[in-house]
């Protein structure tokens, strides 16, 4: 349905230059005008859709991850794709990176299985994980993995984001939101079983506290007791996720959130040599299930508790403000024992091992306050975004590492490595801590809607005892699109993004410059009017500079000249083809480069990166022999050939099909959902520096629900 905005919503037409808000802004007449079309609104039950809350099927139409305003997808002049919460439940997704399976842009899964992270690549490197707004990982290994039933939805933001976010990597943001208290009373209780014994327990249950509707719940739980197809590995978890809203008006909205969690796991990835995976070897190829740690020491323990609060808060129809703050603390006990060097000994059938231990505990503050005002300047219609965050990460690590003993891979005895010569050393403090101020005004006249961003940063990196580096950088964001009253929205954008280098210039003794990405995106965005179906389409040309390289004149000198590439095409479409069949369908061409660089990386493509990807989900809800509640939906994921780094060794392509059947009736589900189907063994990624990573063999699990 469309909706009218009366005149007296936004502030009165005065010059305000580019479209800077003045406070005296506040109170004044309306000056008489005409009403403000907004976008069509979709209603979830009996709530609006938004840029946070639920989405019915497949197609989220609103999305805050690109502009932290709730602004309708098709308005944001940015590659983004968003996963739903019926999503994941349809394609049965047990961790974060296998929701990213079918997204167009993105090698989930890009290190193999791995119990330890959720890895992926977006436009060729690395994102930086986000919950709810915030910033949560710092550092590598120093966290729990978030678990999909506690989300309502994943947003991935494609490219160089730090106009919005600050220090970030070029690849852009992964931004998980999390189920919040709803004002109608539902509650789930989901029982699993499947493949390597896997056995979980979760609820899921929100409504109203108070019989006026001001106060109200939510509390999401999981308890999984599960192997993994690695031997001696484990993935149990437990997490508690109760939180709870106050709403005295629809003004005002307050919602505190706690995340208690606890994973005791080990390393699903081994680093195995390319001769035995990859490659043949003359005692033929590793089993899959092959472990080369120590049962007993091999151990990816996490806990972690955070607490957040996310505050709104709208003033007048002018001036709405917003806070969102957690404080997080984590720990981890990451043992492991792996083949290093990755190649197999003489005798073809033993490999030498290290062992490492890693035990951090990180302790993180992060805050992001703004203010958002709607007015207008004589045509121009404002949304005006003022903002500043902070970020404060303390890591404490105890470590060590060393030569363990060697083992037989094809006939693998456990017990030779006595723990005991293991002894900690106390790293030097780390604090990571950022300051930042954006201002960001999307800026309407008639079809057109242009976005401008600026950010300044001050950096501050320092270890205890040590180095302290001080960077300061200000980033940009500019967006423009025209909206056809047809649903078509061609946009073209630019953005920028930085992230700190760590260290000394051994010849001059100053500080490395930051990383700095630049982004060009051209494309086109399509929604149907009044339909649930959206069709996108961009090309992008990608580049990160100061990247640390040889000196080829001085071999104890590095210098900042490296450049690296990314460019291509994504084509993504989530359509609703009738009320009951749902269809996902993704295209991915990316050509990466490393521009400048050592005379060994020069003119290669950059790791691990397939040049072709693509997808098809198909979802069908029917009735079998007249009788209704039967869904049935298949998938195929191709992920193209890629390279180690050098272009020496190649990754074969991969052609993996998925499946589900489900049957519901009254309050009752039942679901059964298969990955890779035809169980296929395959590499996700080998490297130059020696070890290959495995895909997730043949997966089986079955759900049963009831809802009430």
């Amino acid at each position: 349905m469309s909706k009218q905005l009366p005149p007296a919503s936004r502030c009165p037409r005065f010059a305000l230059g580019a479209g800077l808000l003045a406070a005296g802004c506040l109170g004044l007449p309306a000056a008489a005008q005409s009403p403000i079309d907004l976008p069509d609104e979709v209603v979830i039950g009996t709530e609006m859709e938004t840029a946070t809350g639920p989405v019915k099927g497949y197609t989220a139409t609103r999305s805050a991850t690109a502009t932290k305003t709730d602004t309708a997808i098709t308005e944001t002049p940015r590659s983004i794709s968003v996963v739903t919460a019926q999503r994941m439940e349809d394609q049965g997704v047990q961790t974060v990176q296998d929701a990213l399976r079918y997204v167009s842009g993105v090698r989930s899964e890009a290190y193999g299985l791995d119990a330890r992270v959720d890895s992926a690549l977006v436009r060729g490197s690395s994102p930086t994980t986000f919950l709810d707004g915030l910033q949560q990982s710092f550092g590598y290994y120093t966290n729990t993995r978030s678990d999909p039933f506690t989300l309502e939805r994943i947003e991935v933001l494609k490219g160089p984001a730090s106009m919005l976010y600050g220090q970030s990597p070029v690849a852009g943001v992964v931004n998980m939101v999390s189920k919040r208290p709803r004002a109608e009373q539902a509650t789930e209780l989901q029982l699993q079983y499947g493949t390597w014994n896997r056995k979980q327990v979760a609820i899921d249950t929100t409504g109203p506290l108070t019989r006026d509707g001001n106060w109200l719940y939510r509390v999401v739980a999981v308890a999984r007791d599960s192997g993994t197809q690695v031997a001696h590995v484990d993935d149990d978890r437990l997490v508690l996720m109760p939180s709870i809203t106050w709403q005295p008006s629809d003004d005002l909205e307050w919602t505190l959130l706690a995340n208690i969690q606890r994973d005791d796991s080990g390393s699903t990835s081994q680093f195995l040599p390319h001769r035995g995976t990859l490659l043949s070897a003359p005692l033929g190829r590793f089993d899959t299930d092959l472990f080369v740690s120590e049962p007993g020491f091999d151990e990816y323990d996490s806990e972690q508790l955070a607490l957040t609060s996310m505050l709104s808060w709208r003033l007048n129809n002018v001036w709405t403000l917003r806070q969102n703050l957690r404080y997080q603390e984590s720990e981890v006990s990451y043992q492991q024992i792996y083949g290093w060097p990755a190649t197999l000994a003489a005798d073809n059938r033993t490999l030498e091992r290290i062992y490492y231990v890693s035990k951090p505990e990180v302790d993180v503050w992060t805050a992001d306050q703004n203010a958002t005002a709607l007015f207008d300047t004589g045509p121009l219609q404002h949304t005006l975004l003022l903002g500043t965050d902070y970020q404060h990460a303390v890591t404490n690590r105890r470590q060590a590492g060393g030569m363990a003993t060697p083992l037989d891979v094809y006939n693998p005895v456990y017990g030779t490595f006595d723990p005991s010569i293991i002894s900690l050393t106390e790293d030097p403090e780390q604090t990571v801590a950022q300051r930042g101020l954006y201002l960001q005004d999307q800026i309407r006249y008639r079809n057109w809607l242009a976005t401008l961003g600026l950010r300044k940063d001050w950096a501050d990196n320092r270890t205890e005892g040590g180095l302290r580096q001080k960077d300061d950088e200000v980033t940009g964001h500019v967006g423009l699109s025209y909206l056809l009253d047809n649903g078509l929205a061609p946009y073209i954008s630019y953005s920028e993004s930085f992230q700190p280098v760590i260290g000394l210039n051994p010849v001059t003794n100053q500080p490395y410059i930051p990383l700095e990405g630049k982004q060009w995106e051209l494309g086109i965005k399509y929604q149907p009017p009044g339909s649930r179906s959206l069709y996108t389409a961009a090309v992008f040309d990608l580049r990160e500079q100061n990247r640390r390289m040889p000196d080829p004149d001085n071999p104890i000198n590095t210098l900042q000249a490296g450049e690296t590439r990314s460019r291509g095409l994504e084509l993504e479409a989530l359509a609703s083809v009738t009320d009951n069949w749902d269809l996902i369908g993704n295209y991915t061409y990316t050509d990466t480069e490393v521009l400048e660089g050592s005379e060994a990386e020069q003119g290669h493509r950059l790791a691990s990166v397939p040049e072709h990807m693509a997808s098809l989900w198909s979802q069908h809800r029917f009735a079998l022999f007249g009788i209704p509640g039967f869904t049935a939906g298949a998938g195929v994921r191709y992920v193209g050939a890629s390279w180690d780094g050098m272009d020496e060794l190649k990754t074969p392509s991969t052609t993996l099909f998925d499946a589900m059947v489900g049957y519901n009736r009254n309050n009752w589900g039942l679901a059964l959902n298969a990955t890779n189907l035809e169980d296929e063994r395959y590499y996700t990624t080998c490297l130059a520096r020696g070890d290959c990573f495995l895909g997730s063999r043949r997966t089986l699990v079955g759900t049963l629900s009831y809802q009430f």
